[in-house]
């Protein structure tokens, strides 16, 4: 048990009898300040202490430090000091010296984080200590909530695959790369201190090949302008292993115009590339479906008209027979009549050429194409179904010359596959109206509209709702995918496919594609 404390040894004595000065000095610290014997007993309290402890000095002097700091006793002897036993004064300060994070207890007992700086009174024994008390628990409820948010920053950007960095213009200070961004480059563990230094040097050495040129130009144009990085390229990490990442990056500048940052985020989108290609292919293959199933019901048609030239060909090679058996046939007689066979085999071949053609697998592929030429080429493929229908094709000229940046085999299959549902309308039409008119012109948005116009028995309003859903068909053998497909294919190429009814009976189907070239004078005012 402690000996019993002499008040008037504190109030009368040698702490007391300090300068005026040295004694204000200690009250207007910000930091708490206290001055405990070698007991550990409170012999001076400063005004801040007062308020950070919420304690009166007097009501604190004599007692043990414990009752404003519980584990200090425990925090000095664990850095070897005692109170009651003397140690080397060298080794004493060096301990001393330090500073330490403890709790303190307010008069009320509400615990709090503080900051300790204990030092020695030199020249006074038995030893004395002045213990400096700085509250920290605003800071660390701070760097708690700063923590945490970083960790969620981080969680973050994990799940998302971004990561940040800061490139730093003042040559001190080090540049900055968050942990994602580290995982993403596949950087060795010893970077993960973040002294990466020239990160912009490392950022380049990553890039593919092939895109250097575009990210180097994008950072130049970044440094010497009031511009953004806004682009896509990809990456090889230290796997060898192939990245996507859209990159934003922008320079922070001061008041006077020069630049202090270089900030920027990267986003690893290799995973949406591969779905994206992978949803592509499904897409060519369903659009390639599509033409199949197209000229399986073109098939009574192009059966009949392939019989036509085969038909033609075995008729004039039995007359070129006989006319061989024939002694009096001349050579004339004999050439021409092989003429005739080749021109019908040709007739053939080109029949099935163009089927070939149209249903054969390929990767879409966009370039320009005349709007018109299209049309004759369709005309082609169609005709001799149409013909087998008694449906007259007719295009209808345009004025001008009309480019658009399309797939032409996907265009031709959206046209094919409105002529067709046209043919399948009219099939109750009387013929003088067998009649489906194509025709191309400029709207009022300045895109290339197509038009398909038949005057078939129209659509109904309760199916008009259904008509783009996959798998729903009015045909008894119909698919559903037809104009499903045609829509995918036309969104694919930026337009838009829509119906409406024939002013002259029966229904039109038009489709719009962003126009190449030069604006000319709208016609879609023009009604069939």
């Amino acid at each position: 048990m402690n000996a019993p404390f002499d008040q008037t040894a504190v109030t009368q004595g040698p702490l007391r009898q300090v300068q005026p000065e040295l004694e204000t000095l200690l009250d207007a610290a910000i930091d708490g300040v206290m001055i405990v014997d070698h007991k550990g007993r409170v012999r001076l309290m400063s005004h801040a202490a007062e308020l950070m402890f919420d304690r009166q000095e007097t009501d604190v002097l004599g007692h043990n430090i414990s009752l404003l700091l519980p584990d200090f006793e425990t925090l000095l002897h664990r850095h070897v000091i005692s109170f009651e036993l003397s140690i080397n004064p060298l080794r004493r300060s060096r301990s001393l010296g330090q500073h330490h994070e403890t709790i303190g207890l307010r008069s009320d007992g509400v615990r709090f984080e503080v900051e300790l700086g204990v030092g020695t009174i030199r020249g006074i024994e038995p030893a004395r200590y002045v213990v400096f008390v700085r509250d920290i628990s605003e800071r660390k409820l701070r760097d708690r909530a700063l923590q945490r948010s970083e960790a969620a920053l981080h969680t973050a950007q994990a799940l998302a695959n971004i990561g940040n960095y800061v490139i730093y213009y003042d040559g001190v200070t080090e540049d900055y790369a968050s942990p994602q961004l580290i995982r993403m480059f596949d950087w060795i563990a010893a970077d993960e201190d973040r002294r990466l230094g020239k990160l912009t040097n490392r950022m380049l050495a990553a890039v593919h090949p092939a895109d250097r040129t575009l990210v180097m130009n994008a950072f130049s144009d970044l440094d010497s302008e009031a511009v953004t990085i806004d682009i896509s390229y990809r990456i090889i990490n230290t796997k060898s292993e192939i990245s996507y990442i859209h990159h934003l990056a922008q320079v922070i500048r001061n008041v006077h115009g020069r630049a202090i940052q270089h900030v920027g985020t990267l986003h690893d989108i290799t995973e949406r590339k591969l779905a994206d290609y992978e949803l592509q292919q499904m897409q060519n293959r369903i659009t390639h479906s599509g033409r199949v199933s197209i000229l399986g019901e073109m098939a009574t048609g192009i059966a009949h008209e392939v019989n036509q030239p085969l038909t033609a060909i075995a008729t004039y090679a039995k007359a070129c027979l006989r006319l061989m058996g024939n002694n009096d046939c001349t050579t004339e007689e004999i050439n021409a009549t092989l003429e005739q066979i080749a021109q019908q085999a040709l007739r053939a071949g080109e029949v099935i050429r163009r089927m070939r053609s149209f249903v054969r697998y390929h990767e879409a592929n966009t370039e320009p194409i005349e709007c018109e030429h299209i049309l004759k080429e369709l005309v082609q493929l169609a005709q001799t179904d149409a013909h087998y229908h008694a449906v007259q094709l007719v295009i209808e000229p345009s004025t001008e010359t009309l480019m658009v940046q399309a797939d032409p085999v996907q265009i031709q299959q959206v046209l094919l596959n409105l002529v067709r549902n046209s043919i399948d309308a009219m099939q109750e039409t009387v013929d003088p109206n067998r009649v489906i008119v194509l025709r191309t012109c400029v709207n009022d948005a300045g895109e290339v509209e197509f038009m398909v116009a038949d005057r078939g028995h129209g659509i109904r309003a309760e199916i008009a709702q259904e008509l783009f859903n996959p798998f729903y068909t009015t045909k008894l053998s119909g698919t559903g995918l037809g104009l499903s497909i045609s829509q995918s294919i036309i969104r694919a190429h930026g337009g838009k496919l829509w119906h409406d009814a024939n002013p002259g009976g029966g229904a039109r189907f038009f489709f719009s594609l962003p126009r190449v070239g030069n604006a000319l004078t709208s016609t879609s005012n023009k009604r069939y």
